[in-house]
């Protein structure tokens, strides 16, 4: 069973503060940080502009590709169905994230569709577990929705 650097765990929580959201990601490859990133939907005007989509477009655009093998995705709440699709696509290994999707609906609207589940239905394996620094996380929750 992988268990989580919580540094990269931390470096999520970190940006999601820095950028006032309570959506943020890292990627890295064991102890190694790759990159983190925030949540943009608004700054940028595009819906698709979630921390988890940020973090591997910035990775895939530093790396020059889209095979994410080997990487771990941190992100400060599970991955939404788009999200949690893109890490798919890209290969990633492992999934750690904070708030559950149960969790952010006390907050904001969320499509129903667990992360696990949908990995599951994908042609990868791929280990995803939830509720890692999940107060923390809680806590950009309630701070910024």
């Amino acid at each position: 069973m992988t268990e989580p650097f919580l540094q990269h765990m931390k470096a999520a929580i970190e940006i999601a503060e820095k950028c006032e959201t309570p959506f943020g990601a890292a990627l890295a490859m064991g102890d190694q940080l790759f990159v983190a990133a925030a949540n943009q939907t608004k700054k940028l005007h595009d819906p698709t502009a979630h921390a988890e989509v940020m973090a591997m477009r910035k990775l895939g655009d530093h790396l020059k590709k889209t095979d994410l093998s080997g990487f771990t995705l941190y992100s400060t709440c599970e991955p939404c169905p788009m999200c949690i699709s893109a890490a798919l696509w890209a290969k990633i290994d492992t999934v750690f994230y904070g708030c559950t999707i149960p969790m952010i609906s006390k907050y904001l609207g969320q499509i129903h569709l667990r992360a696990d589940k949908i990995a599951d239905s994908g042609f990868k394996d791929t280990y995803i577990k939830g509720e890692i620094m999940v107060s923390q996380c809680e806590l950009l929750l309630k701070k910024y929705s």
